[in-house]
């Protein structure tokens, strides 16, 4: 490269190259990756335990990027295709190291041996003092980009401002939304314009989402104070209050259909659906305040809340058949303006509601203060 060329040019050449080499590594470990039928994370495992040597499946989760979840799983998958082994430490037996099995290095490094013949031949053409230089920057370059990873892939850091989620529909032809855990005040709805799989916001706590295959996970960290389900002198109570402000928006994509499930209950559930196609709707552990506005069904879709609720609402569009089954008792349902009360189990079957191709099918069980299902 000529001498006068500036600095900001160099840099941006540097960049460059670097994004490439980066690019074509990836390449190579894919092609590594699917003559060893494994994944790509698999062979950059085996990378790390091969230049690291034993490791704790938390520090190999540290140096590849994982969570500790997904490093066990990836360690479990590696034994048993006969790559590594778990070992007690010799030092503290109540600590389990994982290592490469003997003779890996050389069974992966007849994949290798023509790549580094290769290098090899471009590494001599530099002298000690370039190559010490390069050595610098490589390491320092990797420590960065491993920084950057960890923080890619952990929660925002601004959790008490609020933190923002999207991910690409990329392939995915149906999406599933799961709650892992309870969670405060929750707003949902469809948007059949939106490019993402899914948009969230949220204030207050901000929980940790993943998305795989088009499910997309929920998991907030134990609420502190108590549990909104908590009892006083045996009624339910609402300490929602407590969080009032701890709220969360989600916008799914309605061009493809969903299934919704939460577990682990919640404390007030509002979910505009009229732009979703929904196959399904489970909330199980219970609620403070559950209102559902449901889109045209396709096919039979299931309803299903159970666990304890204080007040269900659900609002579909008129005409359409819905079935209702409640199993614990309720003290007040209204279904169409219609009043009903009683204390064990109620089964509301519209006439020709289930031979309707498509329908609704809303079973609420473990008992409901109040229950409203109207036409929009």
């Amino acid at each position: 490269m000529s001498s006068d060329v500036s600095r900001d040019d160099l840099v941006a050449a540097v960049l460059r190259a670097t994004r490439k080499g980066s690019s074509q590594s990836a390449l190579f470990s894919q092609a590594v990756a699917e003559r060893l039928g494994l994944a790509v994370t698999d062979v950059e495992c085996l990378d790390v335990l091969l230049t690291e040597g034993r490791l704790t499946v938390g520090r190999l989760a540290e140096l590849t990027g994982l969570t500790t979840g997904s490093a066990t799983r990836m360690v479990d998958r590696l034994e048993q295709a006969g790559y590594v082994k778990r070992v007690a430490d010799a030092v503290d037996r109540r600590r389990v190291l994982v290592e490469p099995v003997s003779g890996l290095d050389a069974r992966l490094g007849v994949l290798h041996d023509s790549i580094r013949r290769a290098q090899m031949e471009i590494i001599e053409r530099y002298d000690d003092d370039k190559l010490r230089l390069l050595v610098d920057f490589l390491r320092d370059l990797g420590e960065v980009v491993q920084a950057e990873t960890l923080k890619m892939r952990a929660p925002s850091e601004e959790a008490d401002a609020g933190g923002s989620y999207a991910a690409p529909v990329g392939g995915v032809t149906s999406g599933r939304l799961v709650f892992l855990s309870g969670a405060p005040r929750i707003n949902v709805r469809g948007d059949d314009t939106l490019k993402e799989l899914y948009r969230a916001k949220f204030a207050g706590p901000v929980p940790r989402m993943r998305v795989r295959g088009g499910v997309v996970t929920v998991s907030y960290p134990r609420f502190g104070w108590f549990d909104w389900r908590s009892q006083v002198a045996g009624q339910h109570i609402d300490a929602s209050a407590h969080w009032r402000k701890d709220t969360g928006e989600i916008v799914l994509n309605g061009t493809i259909p969903w299934e919704i499930e939460l577990r682990g209950g919640i404390s007030s559930w509002a979910a505009d659906l009229r732009s979703l196609r929904l196959r399904s709707f489970e909330l199980r552990g219970g609620a403070n305040k559950i209102e559902l506005s449901l889109p045209r069904p396709e096919g039979v879709v299931p309803i299903r809340v159970a666990g304890g609720m204080s007040r269900i609402s659900i609002e579909r569009p008129p005409g359409v058949a819905t079935g209702l089954t409640i199993r614990g008792g309720a003290s007040e349902v209204l279904v169409d303006g219609e009043t009903f009360k009683g204390r064990g189990p109620l089964s509301i079957q519209p006439p020709g509601a289930d031979q309707s191709a498509d329908r609704y099918e809303i079973e609420v069980s473990g008992g409901a203060t109040k229950i409203a299902i109207s036409a929009r």
